[in-house]
């Protein structure tokens, strides 16, 4: 009885797995957060749409860089020449100017006009 009694008090989200967590925060400049993402989801804009979710509060200014990780350099701040190679996209948020961007990297060679 006490482990269906632990069991009921236990909200429900605590019962259910958490989602992975497959991205890496190399680390941090201020705002600044610089995250390394699967080649496999290089690409994927709802991918980062749930990484952004998990990175920033909604009412918080935020900017994140985005990049990959094909050589498996050591995801630190600064980071590497390797990872700086290989930017894939970056997402501001200002609550100050009410305003927020996402851009792919020109590297990607995707059909976004407006890249980095």
């Amino acid at each position: 009885m006490c482990a269906a009694l632990v069991a009921c008090a236990l909200p429900a989200a605590a019962t259910e797995p958490a989602a992975a967590n497959d991205w890496t925060l190399a680390g941090r400049l201020g705002l600044m957060q610089f995250i390394v993402v699967p080649e496999a989801s290089a690409r994927d804009r709802d991918y980062y749409t749930r990484v952004i979710e998990q990175s920033c509060g909604k009412e918080e200014t935020c900017f994140l860089r985005f990049f990959t990780n094909s050589t498996g350099a050591t995801p630190t701040v600064p980071l590497p020449d390797a990872i700086l190679a290989e930017p894939t996209a970056l997402f501001q948020r200002s609550i100050k100017q009410a305003r927020e961007q996402f851009q792919w990297s020109c590297r990607l060679q995707l059909a976004e006009a407006n890249c980095f």
